[in-house]
């Protein structure tokens, strides 16, 4: 039936929700839609109407009415949009709490930005409880959707796409929660997008499931943000596929983060990055953790990536000025007492380049690795190593910050930064020692791995996602 995985959606906030997460799914709690499966408000409002919603309410069905009434929003107001497509050359901007913007389903409501002359944002929110679902965003000229310092983030069955495929002049974004808390971003669609498709950073107490990213430069990224558990995800066709990792010079430092049961498969696409650190990712890359921590990458498919499958660099890789990693201590957001942080030059700093405690295990590797991309530095670096003719191995770690490195055997390498691939029996291990120019290899590494063996983070499991 054509509109049920959306109408699935909507009724996810009376139970038909899945949740299997460990986490909540806040939608019951944050959610003002009562969905009737027999309503409807007439030939504009097939699958929703103000009829199906408790509390002020709105129904939309021409552009400007659109940006007026949203620019006009009191807390608490749903908009109900048509079943149509919204003209639009200018962002639609919400400035109020308790928001929800609902369509009739991606395939039948689209907001379309493509005769917008300036940089603008699509759909530029900021307001706590905000949430929307059952549309599309099409060809908005900077992000799709940009939610910002809000604090309970449904996003749900929506697509965020761009007219031309591989075009760097494409916006940056699909979907950008950013410096959000209790985000859920669940049954999307994220495509096209010059930077990352599905994007969320410098937050907080996540989930993201059973998505879709495809054609983008990076399909799902998380970005300096704490507690995020990505799942039952398809990433494919993107230059990379699911990356974490940490940018310098944020106050967030990022943790506890799992990669899990998530399908990572064909990520070969050329990169069409205008610019920004996704503009170093080579083409054929299924994930890579970046000065990340405690971070667990687990029960995932990956396939078909030419370049790689995982890959642990340092953030001295694409930052190589340490100074630029250093963040005073007292300007630190959420926790990180724990961590271990170096420390900085001065008293009282901290620096957070390091990519340290993480766990690889229980993936499936096939069909990767098999024609790494000379597109760009890390690329070259990865092929120059192995060598033509030569398959990379499922896991790659850089080395860089290791105190020993052997590239004739297994047992004379150190894992001070605690690298364990103990569980990851499917896959190989190779280690390259970047700190070297260029450096020496030791590849096609098996179980048990020697001090790379390990099975389990220091300090414990990633924490589970709670959201109230």
């Amino acid at each position: 039936m054509k509109n049920w995985l959306f109408l699935c959606a909507l009724a996810a906030l009376v139970g038909c929700g899945d949740d299997d997460g460990g986490g909540t799914d806040p939608g019951e709690d944050m959610g003002m839609v009562t969905t009737d499966m027999g309503g409807g408000g007439g030939d504009a409002f097939p699958n929703m109407s103000c009829a199906d919603v408790e509390g002020t309410c709105l129904e939309i069905e021409d552009a400007a009415t659109l940006v007026t009434e949203a620019n006009l929003l009191d807390d608490g107001t749903t908009l109900v949009l048509a079943e149509a497509t919204f003209e639009l050359d200018n962002a639609v901007t919400i400035r109020a709490n308790g928001i929800s913007v609902v369509g009739q389903g991606m395939d039948e409501t689209t907001l379309d930005y493509g005769t917008g002359t300036t940089q603008f944002n699509g759909l530029d929110v900021v307001g706590d409880n905000f949430r929307v679902e059952g549309l599309t965003l099409l060809d908005a000229p900077k992000d799709a959707l940009r939610v910002e310092d809000s604090d309970g983030v449904i996003i749900r069955a929506i697509r965020t796409t761009w007219t031309n495929e591989g075009d760097s002049t494409n916006g940056a974004y699909g979907i950008y929660p950013v410096k959000s808390q209790n985000v859920l971003v669940e049954n999307c669609e994220a495509l096209n997008a010059s930077d990352a498709g599905l994007y969320v950073g410098q937050s907080e107490n996540v989930i993201v499931r059973n998505n879709l990213v495809r054609g983008n430069v990076a399909g799902l990224e998380i970005e300096n943000t704490q507690f995020a558990d990505v799942y039952d995800n398809v990433a494919e066709d993107n230059t990379g596929g699911i990356v974490v990792f940490d940018l310098p010079g944020n106050p967030i430092v990022g943790r506890d983060v799992r990669l899990r049961d998530n399908m990572i498969i064909n990520n070969n696409r050329a990169n069409f990055a205008p610019g920004g650190v996704v503009r170093e990712i080579p083409p054929g890359t299924g994930t890579f953790a970046m000065a990340s921590r405690r971070v667990e990458i687990t029960g995932n498919t990956y396939m078909n990536n030419q370049t790689l499958d995982i890959a642990i660099i340092s953030g001295l890789v694409v930052e190589g000025d340490t100074s630029a990693w250093e963040l005073e201590t007292a300007s630190l957001v959420g926790m990180h007492e724990d961590l271990g942080l170096l420390p900085g030059s001065a008293d009282g700093t901290v620096s957070k380049f390091r990519s340290e405690n993480i766990v690889i295990a229980n993936n499936s590797h096939s069909g990767s690795g098999m024609a790494a991309s000379t597109a760009n530095m890390l690329g070259q670096i990865v092929a120059l190593q192995y060598g033509a003719g030569n398959t990379v191995d499922s896991v790659l770690y850089d080395g860089i910050g290791e105190s020993s490195f052997d590239g004739e055997d297994i047992a004379g390498n150190s894992n001070d930064n605690r690298l364990c691939v103990g569980g990851n029996t499917g896959g190989t291990l190779g280690l390259i020692n970047l700190e070297a120019a260029p450096g020496p290899i030791l590849g096609g590494i098996e179980a048990p791995f020697g001090a790379f063996g390990c099975t389990e983070l220091d300090g414990g499991p990633v924490a589970e996602v709670t959201i109230p």
